[in-house]
């Protein structure tokens, strides 16, 4: 007998705010006394662990990078606030996230403290600082991770790449590797399940992703490349052109919308 929608979603819903609560009080009181390597640990598994409670499969197409791939860059398309924690489940990294979210309740704490750069994509000013910020951190030997398409798309077509932020990879010598991210139901078709988008409050969102039976988040990681000091606008338009091979050929049906 199925669990009824309700009991499943308080259930769930009860693991999800102790999971949070454990992980604000680590990332609070612990992560200033651990090694990179201790932190970058908890971070990957606190995350598979929030993927199981939300009832979310992962699926990994492709050869990842490894655990904390050093001077490395993804690039991958935007759907939804759980696109952080289902890269960090494979792959962890510093991410690059719009600065409305360090206001949010509990994530917005947890991404401050594990090394999230915010940007105000209104402010032109603003990006040079944090292409600052991204060629530092590369230089240092982190791992970053930018949506080119600058906010959440509905994932059933992709949003023009902005190359803003590329000039950081250029400059910072890093190797990029593009990423390809899609949710599905349990025949393999699109969910729209986790998308975050236009008015939808985060509250709405989770509610939404603790009521779904099936859902699968599929991380495709495209072959890595060096940015051989290529202009950032061509740079730009062949990542979009690698991923946008990689949704029409995943999402045939997007052909013929």
């Amino acid at each position: 007998m199925r669990t009824p929608l309700l009991c499943l979603r308080l259930s769930r819903l009860c693991r999800l705010i102790i999971h949070f609560a454990k992980g604000l009080f680590k990332v609070t009181f612990r992560f200033p006394h651990w090694s990179l390597a201790e932190r970058v640990d908890y971070i990957q598994t606190w995350s598979k662990q929030l993927t199981l409670i939300l009832g979310v499969s992962l699926r990994v197409q492709g050869i990842g990078p490894g655990k904390y791939p050093e001077q490395h860059m993804l690039l991958a398309n935007h759907i939804s606030w759980l696109d952080i924690f289902i890269l960090d489940s494979v792959t962890v990294s510093r991410f690059v996230a719009k600065s409305e979210l360090r206001s949010w309740p509990i994530i917005g704490r947890l991404c401050i403290g594990t090394g999230t750069l915010f940007i105000e994509r209104e402010r032109k000013r603003d990006t040079a600082r944090v292409n600052d910020a991204i060629v530092a951190a590369l230089s240092e030997g982190h791992c970053v991770t930018v949506f080119p398409e600058g906010t959440t798309g509905c994932g059933r077509q992709l949003l023009p790449f902005r190359s803003s932020l590329l000039q950081a990879a250029i400059d910072g010598n890093a190797t990029i590797q593009p990423v390809y991210l899609r949710y599905t139901d349990e025949d393999g078709k699109h969910s729209d399940a986790a998308t975050y988008i236009g008015d939808m409050s985060i509250a709405q969102s989770v509610w939404r992703i603790l009521g779904t039976r099936s859902l699968h988040a599929e991380i495709n990681f495209l072959a890595p490349f060096p940015t051989d000091h290529k202009n950032r606008r061509i740079l730009t338009q062949f990542i979009e052109a690698r991923i946008c091979t990689a949704h029409h050929a995943l999402n045939p049906q997007s052909n013929n919308a």
